[in-house]
């Protein structure tokens, strides 16, 4: 059996790469080319539809959040292996025998997902203790390459030389436990292109300085007889406007504040939306109170349109996790979690990085203010995504050093990966 080294620039796309010249990921022996993403383009799904094969209405990652509809509670830190309902290729019988796998900063990796892991991508706050298995295993690493900073990842710090480190410690997993199967995420890139658009300098600096990262990586692999897979779980879209699908039914009057105002009264409310970029899975208490929530939301500026519970199936949603209906942002337009508007006292959660009392992806986390602090505007959001109406070239792609099997969409990736395997 080879041994195969996925990594994955978050954020990165064919139209950005087209913009610029030079870089190693186009030097490639399989060239980059762009690929479908899995619905919606968010990195938990489309990450869970690389490793199964199958759409998020199959394996049930269907956000990056989850809503548990029994306990009415909502969490954007989910980290298990557990919430897939689709095995991990490499956990099939597909494979002559089962490969030894690393995830790197990879969604849901926990409870069983692979052998060694290090780090986990959430919308939650990362603790200072990086998630690892087997227990120790990142102070082993750390004691290598030294300790990861956690303000790299989450909020107004968050950077590209998060991958600095990321690339440093896949090396020495990739030459000291000597997996055959290693998925690398490396961030940085989605944080500059959120904070000044697609086609700013900051991202055009982002994407070089990922793409010599990821240089690094691929030669140490290459030159240790492994291939290599250049994936990315999603590209965004310009956008100059938002919409706040729970403030509208806070008005409508089915969605409940608690009376501090500092959270949703999830226990109280008839519908609430969690919202992730462009998309956003409304729960509800009853059909008619679906119907109600999207002819309310669908009124709002910036809203493209609102998916009943019958047509998610044809969009590969169709499972028990997603919202009794999925409001869509127009290719212009993001999603925002809040519940207040301007006539309210902006609650606390606003200006903070803890997830706990939010309703979704917020991406003010990622702009920075005064002494450091967190400049909660959503006005300063520059870019998203989510949206399979994307043109193909801001959606994912895929790329190798050896020639490989042309693919159409990222369910087609275990197929990528199990011939590199066995070549």
């Amino acid at each position: 059996m080879s041994r195969v080294c996925i990594i994955n620039v978050a954020g990165l796309s064919m139209r950005l790469l087209d913009r610029l010249g030079g870089l190693w990921s186009q030097s490639l022996a399989r060239r980059p080319s762009a690929i479908a993403a899995t619905f919606p383009v968010v990195s938990a799904s489309v990450q869970a539809s690389m490793t199964t094969g199958v759409e998020p209405g199959a394996h049930g990652v269907v956000a990056g959040g989850i809503f548990r509809r029994q306990c009415k509670a909502m969490s954007l830190d989910e980290r298990s292996n557990t919430l897939l309902d689709r095995k991990r290729f490499w956990h099939a019988r597909s494979l002559p025998r089962r490969p030894k796998v690393s995830l790197l900063f990879w969604s849901n990796p926990l409870a069983g997902a692979a052998d060694y892991v290090i780090g986990a991508s959430t919308y939650g706050p990362m603790s200072q203790l990086v998630a690892d298995v087997p227990r120790g295993f990142y102070g082993n690493v750390a004691a290598q390459v030294g300790q990861f900073d956690p303000h790299m990842v989450r909020g107004p710090g968050a950077s590209w030389h998060a991958a600095e480190w990321i690339a440093a410690a896949a090396k020495h997993i990739w030459r000291a436990v000597k997996p055959d199967l290693q998925w690398v995420y490396m961030p940085g890139i989605n944080f500059e292109i959120i904070r000044h658009g697609c086609e700013s300098r900051q991202a055009a600096e982002a994407i070089k300085a990922v793409d010599s990262l990821a240089a690094g990586l691929a030669g140490e692999v290459i030159a240790d007889g492994g291939n290599v897979v250049l994936v990315s779980d999603g590209g965004y879209v310009d956008v100059n406007r938002f919409a706040c699908p729970n403030d509208a039914l806070r008005r409508a009057g089915l969605l409940k504040v608690r009376q501090d105002g500092n959270a949703v009264d999830l226990e109280n409310s008839r519908a609430v939306a969690m919202v992730d970029h462009q998309i956003a899975h409304v729960y509800c208490q009853d059909q008619k109170v679906a119907q109600d929530a999207a002819a309310v939301i669908e009124q709002e500026e910036g809203v493209d349109k609102v998916l009943c519970r019958d047509e998610l199936f044809g969009q590969g949603l169709g499972h028990d996790r997603a919202g009794e209906c999925i409001v869509l942002a127009k290719p212009d337009s993001w999603l925002c979690y809040r519940w207040w508007d301007a006539s309210m006292p902006q609650p606390a959660v606003a200006v903070s990085s803890d997830t706990a009392a939010k309703t979704g992806y917020d991406p003010c986390e990622l702009m920075p203010g005064e002494g450091g602090a967190i400049e909660a505007r959503p006005e300063l959001c520059r870019a998203s995504r989510g949206l399979c109406s994307a043109d193909l070239a801001d959606q994912c792609l895929i790329a190798a050093s050896a020639p490989i099997e042309p693919a159409r969409s990222v369910i087609d990736v275990p197929d990528v990966v199990k011939t590199l395997l066995l070549s």
